[in-house]
């Protein structure tokens, strides 16, 4: 397998593994975003100095393929170690998009949800469905399935939207 194939190939993975595991861990979007770029800087200070070794040129990958795959495997191993399945209930009110121009304009609801009690307020993938909007069409209400995995992280493992009368209309 050449160098090229290995980049290709690891890559897919990187993007299956955010998609199916990452996406479904409850993370603070901007603190993740925060550290990540703080141990890349700090990875990058010790390569430069050499103290850790990569093979000449290989600085691209390590940064694009090893990196982001050592990052989804330690998702991936929360995910998969979780334990204590825990439900909790919220009502939702789904996010109105506007989309069109200056002479045709237009308003509708998206897969993505406000959760009441502001729950959840920073962790964008845990209000944000990339399924059928028809599968929420009439609920108001959503029931996650979460468990805690060996990383202390929450990773949500099931939800299901369910009409409740209760809940506040969207």
């Amino acid at each position: 397998m050449t160098k090229t194939d290995k980049y290709i190939l690891f890559s897919i993975l990187n993007v299956i593994l955010l998609i199916t595991v990452m996406f479904k861990t409850v993370v603070n979007f901007y603190l993740f975003i925060i550290i990540i770029s703080l141990i890349c800087f700090f990875i990058n200070k010790l390569i430069n100095k050499k103290l850790i070794k990569i093979k000449n040129g290989d600085k691209k990958y390590f940064f694009s393929v090893t990196f982001p795959l050592t990052v989804n495997c330690f998702f991936l191993i929360n995910y998969f170690t979780g334990m204590n399945p825990q439900k909790e209930t919220y009502c939702f009110k789904n996010m109105i998009s506007e989309v069109g121009g200056r002479n045709s304009h237009q308003k509708g609801k998206t897969t993505y949800i406000y959760l009441s009690e502001n729950a959840y307020p920073y962790s964008y993938m845990t209000r944000s469905f990339l399924i059928d909007y028809k599968r929420m069409w009439g609920n108001n209400q959503i029931i996650y399935t979460f468990e805690r995995g060996i990383f202390g992280l929450k990773a949500r493992k099931n939800f299901q939207f369910v009409y409740n009368e209760n809940c506040p209309e969207n």
